[in-house]
């Protein structure tokens, strides 16, 4: 039976549970990632690992600041999630 699961990383190890997620056919309503940070010589924005996977997927990325603030949970809880799914 097919969840819908709000998705929340960043490292690179959070990558593959979120590809198995997405492979059992479960229905990923919102991917939560750190914002975009620079990096390298050019101080160029670089998204984290699990933001660049679930674009490839097409997913919902969300990078808010804190999740602590009353507009973020109520926006979290309108997704409508059966369960959260944490990799950090």
């Amino acid at each position: 039976m097919p969840l819908r699961l709000a998705f929340m990383g960043t490292p690179d190890f959070a990558v593959p549970t979120l590809v198995e997620i997405v492979g059992r056919g479960h229905e990923v309503v919102a991917v939560y990632t750190r914002a975009p940070k620079p990096a390298g010589r050019g101080m160029e924005l670089q998204q984290s690992p699990v933001e660049v996977k679930a674009r490839q997927f097409a997913l919902p990325v969300l990078t808010p600041a804190s999740l602590k603030g009353d507009d973020v949970q109520t926006e979290f809880r309108a997704h409508g999630a059966d369960a959260a799914v944490v990799v950090a």
